[in-house]
């Protein structure tokens, strides 16, 4: 039992990895790879979201695919960064501080999971367990980017493990999507556009794009970029012609943005009740 209670921090794996790849990995070309992030910092809408997208990859994502070291990555990010210019430096900041938010809230659930108590039966282990992950998540004091990684462990655990998911770790989720928090309804709709919900809680275009489409405007810069990479997951559509850096200023984004809503309108009457593969 405690083996299959313990598949709940599988998300770790991310940690193992970026600390991992810091101390492994060789130097591949380090000086190289800054400076083509920073380019693509500097570039247009698509370059910076290209080059956004490689950072918080290389980071807390596919670290181990990689030669160079995400520490060494971020140091050479930070200090030449600058020499680019304000704009460059202050969408590096941003990234990086991303990254940031993530290993720090990462670092307090997995504390906060492995810290409860794993006496009586499976099923109340599992409800044990679920419980910090879901007060955590419906908290609207918590940080979009701790709520987010909560929902995240939820939905791979309530995947990959049918007793998890008859203790209830199959609940929270799609509540998420009704609640009148919109912070809540937004992690629902993220969740729900990467198909991290159960098949037969499969929600609607309807529910999920109008709060990815809101989630562009967010004030959190990670609530930003996830809602663009849900957009861009769930309606296929092009970079070049759909983007939104979540790097910029409100009034920067607004293109973008209304890009987006325009293709909601175009496409809404056709899909708005069609089922979002899970």
């Amino acid at each position: 039992m405690t083996r299959a209670i313990d598949r709940l921090l599988c998300v770790a794996l991310v940690g193992v990895a970026i600390t991992a790849g810091a101390a492994r990995a060789q130097p591949a070309d380090v000086p190289a790879t800054v400076e083509r992030l920073l380019q693509g910092f500097g570039a247009g809408c698509p370059q910076r979201w290209r080059a956004t997208e490689e950072v918080t990859d290389r980071m807390i994502g596919q670290v181990m695919k990689y030669g160079e070291p995400g520490v060494a990555l971020s140091a050479g990010l930070r200090e030449r960064a600058a020499s680019k210019g304000t704009a460059v430096e202050r969408r590096v900041q941003a990234v990086l501080k991303n990254v940031a938010d993530f290993e720090q809230a990462f670092a307090r659930l997995t504390k906060t999971s492995e810290s409860v108590d794993r006496s009586g039966t499976e099923r109340e282990v599992w409800r044990k367990v679920l419980s910090p992950l879901t007060k955590a998540l419906e908290d609207p004091a918590e940080t979009f980017t701790r709520r987010r990684l909560a929902a995240a462990m939820i939905s791979e655990v309530s995947q990959q493990s049918r007793p998890a998911a008859e203790a209830g770790w199959d609940q929270p989720l799609p509540r998420l999507l009704a609640s009148s928090d919109p912070t809540a309804r937004l992690i629902g709709s993220v969740i729900a556009a990467s198909g991290g919900l159960l098949p037969r809680q499969a929600p609607t275009h309807g529910q999920v794009v109008p709060e990815l489409l809101r989630g562009l405007d967010a004030d959190s810069f990670a609530a930003r970029y996830d809602s663009t990479r849900a957009l861009l997951k769930l309606s296929q559509q092009s970079l070049d012609r759909f983007c939104v850096d979540p790097s910029d200023e409100g009034a920067d984004r607004a293109a973008g943005v209304r890009t987006w809503q325009a293709w909601w309108q175009q496409n809404k009457a056709r899909t708005a009740n069609e089922l979002i593969p899970q």
